[in-house]
């Protein structure tokens, strides 16, 4: 088979020339290449619309505030009530560990003496 463009010898069955690209033939390849859609199923164009931002209706009873007019209002500093503050570790002199116990978990040493 023979190019119709460039006369160039065509393997029978070819979607196109591989000498100058012409489409051969009534395949769906050539007809793309050629730039017939007519199969092509093409979705809706709203489906690529980007959306409108949905607005809130206001009350007609309330006042218009603009922005600036608007002070922001100061909350009070929070108190935690359910935690005190923890005491610090202490070292124990015998072995040099941190612990907050009475007695020292490592060696053992009484780290709390009661002065009674």
């Amino acid at each position: 088979m023979k190019c119709p463009g460039c006369g160039a010898v065509v393997e029978d069955g070819s979607d196109l020339c591989l000498e100058c690209g012409e489409p051969m033939g009534d395949t769906p390849a050539a007809r793309v290449a050629r730039g017939e859609r007519a199969n092509v199923i093409r979705p809706p164009a709203e489906l690529f619309q980007t959306p409108k931002p949905v607005v809130a209706p206001t009350k007609p009873d309330a006042p218009e505030v603009p922005p600036t007019a608007a002070k922001p209002v100061a909350k009070p500093p929070v108190k935690k009530k359910w935690r005190e503050e923890e005491p610090e570790p202490r070292r124990c002199p015998g072995c040099g560990g941190k612990t907050l116990a009475v007695r020292c978990p490592g060696c053992g040493t009484k780290l709390v003496h009661d002065d009674d």
